[in-house]
């Protein structure tokens, strides 16, 4: 499979998780708290993890498990906080919840999808202070301008980050990033 190829098969595995966990967490928003709560739970290994792991063997890494997978959202929370606190509260009320919950759960999936696609086409090991700045690199390559709409990152986008960095040894990967972000700060 040619790097083209397997950037377009990782971009596909998002899509399909991003529209799946979509519909579990709007459907949990018709129902408000402790549904949302329990999906949030269960997407984590369900969606997330799953996601992680295809992409990880699209690019025959070594697969991780639960607790690294924890650890890896874990780190991104302060980076996705937006997100988060838009679904906690928002996504929380019976019936309105329907919708804020499904916009910011594909935002989410998406985010991450593209951060661990980027983690797994660079190499097999994960550096967790890489995975906070991919995460706000991503945020602001991708930004969502609106709290009530989501746009989805055009292949062609996605295509150009993931093919950058492939292959790339963690100092030119931290390096990369870093001049990216540079960026966006001035």
């Amino acid at each position: 499979m040619s790097n083209v190829d397997t950037a377009k098969t990782a971009y596909n595995i998002i899509e399909m998780k991003a529209n799946s966990n979509l519909f579990i967490q709007g459907l949990s928003g018709l129902f408000g708290f402790p549904f949302t709560l329990i999906a949030d739970g269960t997407t984590i290994f369900t969606h997330y993890g799953d996601m992680l792991n295809k992409l990880r063997d699209l690019y025959h890494r070594t697969a991780v498990n639960e607790e690294v997978i924890s650890g890896i959202i874990a780190g991104m929370n302060s980076e996705l906080l937006f997100d988060i606190v838009a679904d906690k509260v928002l996504g929380n009320v019976p019936v309105i919840g329907i919708y804020f919950n499904a916009i910011c759960a594909k935002t989410l999936t998406w985010r991450l999808g593209i951060a661990f696609a980027m983690l797994s086409a660079r190499g097999d090991s994960i550096n967790p202070s890489s995975v906070k700045s991919v995460v706000k690199l991503i945020r602001n390559v991708f930004p969502q301008n609106d709290a009530f709409t989501f746009k989805q990152p055009s292949y062609e986008s996605f295509e150009k980050l993931i093919l950058s960095v492939e292959g790339n040894s963690q100092d030119v990967f931290d390096q990369k990033i870093i001049k990216a972000l540079d960026v966006f700060d001035t």
